[in-house]
């Protein structure tokens, strides 16, 4: 019965994050970030510009 539930609950987990990365993030952002970690690319720095008037 336990390992029943943990494997819906790590089922259910999987679907979320995966559905979470698609929706949200994007799986292209995503592999460069990994590119990024393991040193594959260099940072990119964003700079955001809000103009007074």
């Amino acid at each position: 019965m336990k390992r029943k539930i943990f494997g819906g609950v790590l089922v259910w987990l999987l679907l979320v994050s995966l559905s979470h990365v698609t929706l949200n993030i994007g799986w292209q952002r995503l592999a460069q970030r990994f590119e990024v970690l393991l040193g594959e690319r260099r940072a990119e720095l964003v700079v955001g510009f809000l103009p007074v008037t």
